[in-house]
Parts: C-alpha cells; structure tokens; sequence
C-alpha cells in the first residue's frame, strides 16, 4: 500500500492549525487575559500591550559633560597666552552630567578645558566648540510623552525592561504563559535518576521538552509515563487537553507493534498529519483532541529519538506558542561559514544541529537521531531546504541559535 507524500514542514503547520479550527480551536488573543508582572519578573515575557512612556527622556535640557554651563552668546573674550577665551565669573555655572541645564544656558564646556583664575573668571583652553546645543542632551530626545517605546507582541529582553523603567514604568502587561501538558509513552522509559534495567530507556525527552518549553514562555506540566496501552494513552490525552493549551506526546508515532499515537489521536480527536518530509523527525504527528465538547486543543506526536523530538518541537510548537502568547519577535538567524564538506538528502528538509566558534565556523556535529549528546555540543540549528544535497566546506550559511 502505497502512502500520501509526506506534505513539508510549512505545509504541514498550515494543514494542521487550519484542521484544528476547523475543529473548534479558538487561540485567546494574548490582550484578553493579560498578566501585570513587576519589571524584574518580566523577563522573556510577551508584552500584551504598547510599552508607553509616561514622561520624556531626558525630562529636561541637561549636560551630556561634566563642566560649566554657558550661553553661547556670551562665551567670553579672546585671551592671551594660548586660552581660546575668557568667561566672566557671572557667565558660567558649574555642571554635572545628568544636571539640568541653569536658565539661560545652551552649552556645556568639559570641565578638563577649563581652568579658574584668582578673579574667578573661566579660562577655556584647547579651542572647544562653544556652539549653542554642544554637550547638551535636549528636553525628549531619546523619547517623547507617551511614545511607543515596547510594541505589543515583543518578547521583553533586558533592554526592554531597562528603556520601560527609563519611561516611568514599575510593571508590564505580559501575555499570560502557553500552558503545554507533556506525555511520555512506553513499556521501556523509566524516570531519570535511576539506573536501567536492561532494555530500559532514560526519559531524558520530557525534561528537554520541560526546559525547552520554559525557554519559549510556556509553562510545562510532564505526567506521569504512559505504557504502550491506547486506552490508557487516550484517557491521559483528553485529561491534559482539559487543562493544556497545548499536548505533547513523545514517542508512539511510528508503525511499530507498540506504537499507539496515531491511532489514539484520531480516537480522541482527529489526526491531520501522520509523517512530515523532514530528517529528523519524519514520523511526526499532528493532530487535535478534545478536552470537552466544544473545546479543541493541538496535540503534537513527537518521535522518540530526541534529536528528532528536539526538531518537531521547533517546527512545530515553537510557533504555536508564539502564536498562543502573541510573540512577533522574529528569529535571530546568524551568518556562519561551514567548516566541512556536508551532504543532505535533497528530498527532506534537513535539520542539522551545528558547533558554532566565536568566530562564525559551523560544524554539523549530527550522528543520528537518537543522540542525545549531540544536543549538548551543538549551539544551533542549520535547516538546509528542501532540495538541496551538497554543500562545500566553506559555504556561507544561516543558522538559527539555540536561545
């Protein structure tokens, strides 16, 4: 029996969210049922409104220098003895970076050029510019009143958080975090911190997925391991959709003797994509359940191996959570130059994960799917599209870093 081609990743993301509203799936808008978080706890949060400021910066004219305050009309008269000029004790004031500028002063002179006579007039020297506005930071020139400092959608990064505490701000509407229930599957996974019997496997999965989730604003909750039983997959399924914005279930989406997923999914809900032309990971699921009856969650069926796992998630529940809490930030891809000859199959869309040095050298470091090690000496991904084979040592690149 022959099988539909499998359709490729961006394909398959559109196939799959259309099914799942189709179903009933409605994503609540990120402003809806917004959070109000202190800056400090909101790092790697979504902003679900504008950042505004409340007043400008600088809040007034004031000294980019430290030094005297002059108006620049009255910068004093020509000196002898090398002094580009003299200022009369009355026609300066002294000045610290950050003060605001004295009534009837446009220039700041830096205070190394500036020496006091016994009469206490200023003697300037080395010729500096005296010109109105010099060493002067103008009433609103990083920002005005009420400008749009943090647009709704950014992910809050130091800078954010820094530039809103700048604008008045001691809190932030963030969107409240993606809840993703986690499922692991399998007679042979066993719970890390215990050593295997033999033919045991380490559930290493559910804690990357876990981390990688907190990494991309989500909260996660890992069940308890589910054995290769469908009815117990099924009834674990429909409990965590009750409750989840999005469930993952790892391991199972294969065809083999213990491999449940599929069949489960279109049991509990619908199954949209069984297979994604992508290495690795092309026996992904997608699909859907049911939590209640006119409720509808996504559910993703990730392969067991976890580089493959690692890949599905990224291509898949990345940017349903972005969409979940309204995250437009978009990736930060890097350019980088390979280091060795690489081949992809021109018929898959090839994740590889790559070693990148300070100086921008990629080494692909993949070698096979069910390595967990190389998760660790990899740094980023690199997504060699579809239809494309060999690539010389050398080539420049785009990778996506690991956040």
């Amino acid at each position: 029996m022959e099988h539909p081609p499998r359709p490729v990743p961006r394909d398959a993301y559109a196939q799959w969210t259309e099914a799942c509203a189709r179903a009933g799936w409605l994503p609540r808008h990120p402003a809806e049922t917004p959070d109000r978080v202190p800056l400090a706890d909101a790092l790697g949060r979504v902003a679900a409104e504008p950042v505004t400021a409340r007043w400008p910066s600088p809040r007034a004219d004031c000294a980019a220098m430290d030094g005297i305050a002059i108006n620049s009309s009255k910068s004093g008269r020509k000196a002898e003895g090398g002094a580009a000029c003299v200022i009369a004790p009355g026609d300066f004031s002294w000045i610290d970076t950050g003060d605001p500028m004295p009534s009837g002063t446009d220039t700041v002179i830096m205070r190394e050029y500036v020496t006091i006579d016994q009469a206490g007039a200023a003697h300037v020297s080395d010729s500096p510019d005296t010109a109105p506005g010099h060493h002067v930071r103008k009433l609103g020139e990083d920002f005005a009143r009420d400008e749009i400092l943090v647009p709704a959608g950014r992910r809050l990064d130091p800078a954010c958080l820094a530039v809103a505490a700048a604008a008045g701000r001691a809190a932030i509407a963030v969107a409240a975090k993606p809840r993703v229930a986690v499922i692991p599957t399998g007679d042979e996974i066993v719970r890390a911190g215990r050593a295997p019997k033999p033919g045991e496997i380490i559930d290493s999965n559910s804690l990357y997925l876990a981390a990688r989730c907190a990494r991309a604003g989500a909260t996660a909750r890992v069940s308890d391991i589910v054995p290769d039983d469908p009815d117990r997959l099924a009834a674990k399924i429909r409990r965590a959709a009750a409750d989840a914005d999005l469930v993952l279930v790892i391991a199972g989406s294969s065809r083999g003797r213990g491999d449940h997923t599929a069949a489960v999914l279109a049991q509990v809900g619908g199954l949209t994509v069984a297979g994604v032309a992508v290495r690795p990971g092309h026996p992904a699921l997608l699909g859907h359940a049911k939590a209640h009856a006119s409720e509808t969650v996504p559910v993703i069926g990730l392969p067991g191996y976890p580089l493959a796992t690692a890949v599905i998630f990224e291509l898949f529940a990345v940017p349903l959570l972005a969409t979940l809490d309204g995250d437009v930030t978009p990736p930060r891809h890097k350019a980088a130059r390979l280091v060795r000859d690489w081949d992809s199959s021109p018929a898959v869309e090839d994740w590889i994960p790559v070693a990148l040095s300070p100086d921008g050298a990629a080494t692909p470091v993949r070698h096979g799917a069910g390595s967990t090690s190389q998760l660790a000496r990899a740094s980023a991904w690199w997504a060699v599209p579809l239809g494309q084979g060999h690539f010389p040592a050398g080539t420049q690149i785009t990778v996506l870093p690991w956040a």
